[in-house]
């Protein structure tokens, strides 16, 4: 037996249809900031995960905003420039030059970099 389509919100089908790449971190921002002008505030999850996203203010290693990219370069390497938490990954100030040079050849040959681990505190003696 399949499944009914879920019934999706105002605010869903709203944004689906004026954000040309849906779903996006984005879009998913666009449908809460909507949602939330309406009085109708889910909180999940991947709510809080998506604020904790939007506070770390992602650039790329020149400072650029993330999804603008230099003329001629074709793999920017988009990091954090803000740590929020723990789980925030390194920052663009906390990797060095040959770090940064080895993710963007790793996203070259795959399209896509491999996670790179937060980092780790030594405690205190």
């Amino acid at each position: 037996m399949a499944k009914k389509p879920t019934k999706k919100d105002f605010c869903y089908n709203k944004i689906r249809r004026t954000y040309a790449v849906f779903p996006s971190a984005r879009a998913s921002q666009a449908i809460a900031k909507c949602r939330k002008e309406r009085g109708e505030v889910r909180r999940t999850e991947e709510g809080s995960s998506l604020r904790a996203w939007a506070k770390e203010e992602w650039v790329q290693q020149y400072g650029q905003p993330c999804g603008t990219a230099r003329k001629g370069d074709k793999t920017p390497y988009c990091r954090p420039s803000v740590r929020v938490s723990a789980e925030t990954p390194k920052t663009v100030g906390e990797l060095s030059k040959s770090q940064l040079a080895r993710k963007r050849s790793e996203k070259k040959k795959t399209g896509r970099g491999a996670r790179v681990k937060p980092l780790t505190r030594r405690p205190k003696r």
